[in-house]
């Protein structure tokens, strides 16, 4: 499994600083423009907000998750979902 975070609504000093302030030790990818952004958007979740999404990418390469509301039991369960059926 990889964990990326992507960030295309602010500069990309803003998103590095975010980054050390969060203390996140994960790849934050800046997604000037938002192309990644509209090439995943499934279009049934509200994901033009301004506050952070959470978006799971399936192996399939298929959008398995996104929310606008940080839920970790949700996410835990489409993570696990995940893995199972990539046999893990």
């Amino acid at each position: 499994m990889v964990l990326w975070g992507i960030g295309p609504e602010d500069s990309y000093a803003n998103l590095a600083e975010f980054q050390t302030q969060m203390g996140l030790t994960f790849p934050v990818l800046f997604d000037d423009g938002g192309s990644v952004h509209d090439l995943y958007n499934p279009g049934a979740v509200p994901t033009e907000s301004k506050y952070p999404q959470d978006w799971i990418i399936g192996t399939d390469g298929r959008v398995k998750y996104v929310n606008t509301l940080y839920d970790p039991v949700e996410i835990r369960a489409v993570l696990d979902a995940e893995l199972a059926a990539d046999g893990r």
